[in-house]
């Protein structure tokens, strides 16, 4: 998988081939629509792959889990975030390394860093108005969940061959579901988000919530007018009201 300066180098050389992949935009300064008006000018298809609300922590936390051994880690000591931003934004000594940093300076830092980063990165909305008439546009949420149908799309319109049906992929690509850790994420984000919001009842201390799924709670929250008094929380609340009183309205 390549950004497009690496797309860039690719399409000048004599040797082409039938699909490349390629992340649209990696940096802030990018602009996804020119990106892929450019490379729309330079094939005859392609396919563009984008979260839904339904699937926005699926993915992220698939990211964040899945390319690197360890985000964090990786993210400070390669130079992709300055150490600087958390030992001069958050009561930590500089003799605390990174990878020792507690959990809710990790979880502050994320909601304040990577959700909106992520956001920017991904150009939400982008999909209301994605106008590239060679462009076949696949909801990750309707490649998971209409599988055959979405993928029945792509051979039509890219008018490729098969030398098999799709419905023999079919228990394949549920079992594959089946292994996707972070697949509830997004609906158990949104229930805590919501029991606060409607003063509703909920205990979530028997279901799987990551630090980066906590971060977007916090940031949510915050969004929606509450701060979270988080200093030395390390351990995130497990139920409505443990939630609630650790809320204060901004």
């Amino acid at each position: 998988m390549i950004n497009v300066d690496g797309w860039r180098r690719y399409v000048s050389l004599i040797e082409q081939h039938n699909f490349v992949r390629l992340h649209p935009k990696t940096k802030q300064a990018h602009c996804l629509q020119e990106h892929l008006d450019e490379i729309s000018k330079q094939v005859d298809f392609f396919i563009y792959v984008y979260p839904t609300r339904n699937t926005f922590l699926l993915c992220l936390n698939n990211q964040i889990s899945k390319i690197w051994k360890d985000w964090w880690d990786y993210s400070f000591q390669s130079g992709v975030i300055d150490p600087e931003k958390i030992y001069k934004n958050w009561p930590i000594d500089k003799t605390t390394t990174i990878d020792q940093i507690p959990d809710w300076i990790k979880r502050e830092f994320l909601s304040y860093y990577l959700i909106p980063g992520w956001t920017d990165q991904i150009g939400w909305t982008f999909s209301d108005h994605c106008n590239q008439s060679n462009c076949v546009f696949v909801s990750v949420e309707d490649l998971l969940y209409d599988f055959e149908n979405s993928v029945s799309i792509i051979i039509d319109r890219l008018n490729l061959s098969t030398t098999k049906s799709i419905s023999e992929f079919l228990p394949y690509h549920d079992f594959m579901i089946g292994l996707q850790k972070n697949i509830n994420q997004d609906t158990l984000s949104k229930k805590i988000i919501d029991s606060v919001v409607n003063q509703e009842l909920l205990d979530w201390s028997n279901q799987y919530l990551t630090l980066t799924s906590e971060s977007y709670i916090q940031w949510q929250l915050r969004n929606l007018g509450y701060e979270l008094r988080c200093h030395g929380l390390d351990t995130f609340p497990t139920n409505s009201v443990q939630l609630k009183e650790l809320l204060y309205i901004v």
